[in-house]
C-alpha cells in the first residue's frame, strides 16, 4: 500500500487552521461565518471534538446544542468534554430557568454560586460577553403606568431566560451571572417603583447587546494572509503548503474562482512530483482532485491518461508481454517521450521482442524491432550489437548469393567474395524463385524422375510444389548424355541453378546444411 502520510498531515493542518479561524470569528461575533467553518471541520474530521463543542456553543436552541453534543459522542464516545456538555445542557432545562426567573428575589438564596469570571469557549479561550445595560426610568406619578411596567417586567423575564439559554457551556464554559444579577435588579427596582404607585415613568428600553465593538472582518481581509502564504509556497515549489492554504481559503469562500484555479494548478504540480518519485497512486489522486476543479484543462486529462497507460504498460513489461508493452508504451512515448522511464522501457521492450522474433526466424520483423530499439536507445552498445546479430542472421558473413541478372553465383566468407561461378537458371515456363533460402538437402547425386536424369552434387534450397529446386552440376540423362553443357549464361533449366561440373563439386564440398542462400533478380 502507498504511503499517504503527507496527505494525512496536510488534512490535519487544514482542520487545525480552520478551528483557529472559527474561534477568532466566534470571538468577533461573526456567528454565521464561524458556524460555517466549524460545520466544515466536522465534515472533514468527524472525530474532532472541538468542532462539535463549538457547533453546540453556536446553536440557536438548547435542543440543537444537545443534538450536536450527542452526535459528537458517536464519533468520540470517550470525550469527557462532550459528556460534560451533554450533562450540563440536560440539567438546565428551559422550564427550570423560567421558574427561577419568576421566583424573583426570594429565589436568589437557593441559586448555586457561579464563577463570575469571563466565560470561556470549548477550547478554553476567553469569550467576550455583553451585559445588557439597564434603561433609565423617569419618576412618573401616574398609576396607569403600573400595567406598562408589568409588561416590561415580563419582557425582561424573557430576556433573562433568553440569556440563560445562550449561557450554556459545552464542557467547560458558563456565562457570568453578573448579567443575570443586573437584569434581576432592574426587575426588582421596577416592581418596587410600581408598588409605590409612582407617577408616570417612561418605559425602560434595553439597548441591543453588542458583543464586540470591533467591526467584523470581511472574508477578503481574513483570506489576505493565507494568499500571502500561497504566493510564497508557489515561489518555493512547496505545493503541499500551497494546497493547505488554498483549502482554507476555499472553506471561507467556496465560490472563489481564483482559489479554485490556483488549487488545481498546485495539485497538478504536486502530482508531477509524485510521478517523479514513482508515487503513481498519489499522483492519480491529486490529478483527480485537480480535474474536478478544472475539468477543461488538457494537461490534467492528458497526464492522467499517461499515468493509466504507463501503469498498464509497466504490468505488461513485468509480465514479459513484450508486444503489449511496446503497444502501450508507444502511446505514452508519442505524446511525452520523457514521461518517467518510458523511453528506456520502450527501447528494451523492442529489443526483447526482436530477440523472440529472431529465435522464431521472423527475421524481417526482428530487424525492424531491433532497429527501433537502436534508435530509441541511441548509443546503447547492447542495442547496436542486437542489430548486428539480426543483420548477420539475415545476411551472414558466410553465404551464397545468386544474381539472376548477370547469371552468376558468388560465395562469401567473412562478407568477402571468395568464388564466383557462371550459371544457368529456370526458363520462363519454369522460373527460379527469388528470396532468402537455406541449404536444406545435400546429396552426391539426385535423380529427377520427371525428366529421367541425374543431377550430381545436389544442394536443395526450396520446394516448388512436389519437387525441390536447388544447385547441381550439368545433368546427365540415363543414356549418359550430358545436358546444357553450352548453355551456362542462359535460362536453360526447369527451375534449378545449374553450374559447371567442377564448380558444382567445389560448392557442394564448401556448403553445409543451413548455409544461407540469397537469390536476387
Amino acid at each position: 500500500m502507498l504511503d499517504d502520510t503527507r496527505a494525512d498531515a496536510g488534512s490535519h493542518m487544514n482542520v487545525a487552521g480552520m478551528v483557529e479561524d472559527g474561534i477568532r470569528l466566534a470571538r468577533r461575533g461573526d456567528r454565521n461565518e464561524a458556524e460555517m467553518l466549524f460545520r466544515r471541520v466536522i465534515q472533514i474530521a468527524p472525530d474532532n471534538e472541538d468542532g462539535w463543542l463549538w457547533m453546540a456553543w453556536l446553536a440557536e436552541t438548547r435542543e440543537e446544542s444537545l443534538r450536536y453534543l450527542r452526535e459528537g459522542l458517536r464519533f468520540s464516545p470517550e470525550s469527557p468534554s462532550l459528556r460534560e456538555g451533554v450533562a450540563w445542557v440536560e440539567a438546565h432545562k428551559p422550564s427550570a430557568v423560567s421558574a427561577a426567573t419568576d421566583s424573583g428575589p426570594s429565589a436568589e438564596a437557593g441559586r448555586p454560586t457561579v464563577d463570575r469570571a469571563t466565560p470561556r469557549g470549548p477550547s478554553g479561550r476567553r469569550i467576550p460577553t455583553d451585559r445588557p445595560r439597564s434603561g433609565t426610568a423617569d419618576a412618573g406619578k401616574r398609576k396607569a403606568a403600573a400595567s406598562r411596567f408589568q409588561g416590561q417586567r415580563r419582557r425582561l423575564r424573557l430576556d433573562v431566560s433568553s440569556w440563560l439559554d445562550r449561557a450554556k457551556s459545552v464542557g467547560v464554559a458558563v456565562i457570568s451571572l453578573g448579567v443575570i444579577a443586573v437584569l434581576a435588579g432592574v426587575v426588582i427596582l421596577l416592581v418596587n417603583q410600581t408598588s409605590q404607585a409612582a407617577p408616570a415613568v417612561a418605559a425602560m428600553v434595553l439597548p441591543t447587546p453588542i458583543i464586540d465593538a470591533t467591526p467584523t472582518p470581511s472574508v477578503e481581509s481574513l483570506a489576505r494572509p493565507l494568499w500571502t502564504k500561497v504566493e510564497i509556497a508557489f515561489g518555493q515549489d512547496d505545493w503541499g503548503a500551497a494546497i493547505i492554504a488554498l483549502d482554507q481559503i476555499r472553506a471561507m469562500d467556496p465560490q472563489s474562482t481564483k482559489a479554485r484555479e490556483r488549487l488545481s494548478a498546485a495539485l497538478y504540480e504536486r502530482a508531477l512530483d509524485y510521478i517523479d518519485e514513482n508515487e503513481l497512486e498519489l499522483a492519480r489522486r491529486d490529478l483527480d482532485r485537480a480535474i474536478i476543479l478544472d475539468a477543461d484543462s488538457p494537461n490534467l486529462q492528458s497526464t492522467r491518461r499517461d499515468i493509466q497507460l504507463y501503469r498498464s504498460a509497466l504490468e505488461a513489461y513485468l509480465e514479459q508481454d513484450w508486444a503489449n508493452a511496446v503497444a502501450l508504451l508507444t502511446q505514452v512515448y508519442e505524446r511525452r517521450p520523457d514521461f518517467r522511464d518510458t523511453r528506456s522501457m520502450l527501447g528494451q521492450a523492442h529489443c526483447h521482442l526482436a530477440e523472440l522474433q529472431l529465435q522464431s526466424d521472423s527475421l524481417d520483423d526482428a530487424l525492424a524491432q531491433a532497429t527501433l530499439c537502436e534508435q530509441i536507445l541511441e548509443g546503447d552498445e547492447e542495442a547496436e550489437a542486437l542489430v548486428k546479430q539480426v543483420v548477420e542472421a539475415i545476411r551472414p558473413p558466410r553465404r551464397i548469393e545468386v544474381s539472376l541478372s548477370d547469371y552468376r553465383a558468388r560465395v562469401y566468407e567473412n562478407n568477402e567474395v571468395i568464388q564466383s561461378f557462371p550459371i544457368c537458371y529456370g526458363r520462363p515456363s519454369h522460373p527460379t524463385k527469388t528470396g532468402r533460402f537455406q541449404v536444406q538437402t545435400k546429396m552426391d547425386n539426385a535423380y529427377g524422375s520427371a525428366w529421367d536424369l541425374n543431377m550430381p552434387y545436389w544442394l536443395g534450397i526450396y520446394w516448388a510444389g512436389g519437387t525441390e529446386n536447388g544447385f547441381h552440376a550439368l545433368p546427365i540423362l540415363s543414356s549418359g548424355t550430358t545436358l546444357w553443357a553450352g548453355s551456362l549464361g542462359t535460362r536453360c533449366s526447369f527451375g534449378c541453378i545449374v553450374l559447371g561440373t567442377n564448380d558444382a563439386k567445389w560448392l557442394y564440398d564448401w556448403a553445409t546444411i543451413g548455409t544461407v542462400v540469397f537469390v536476387n533478380d
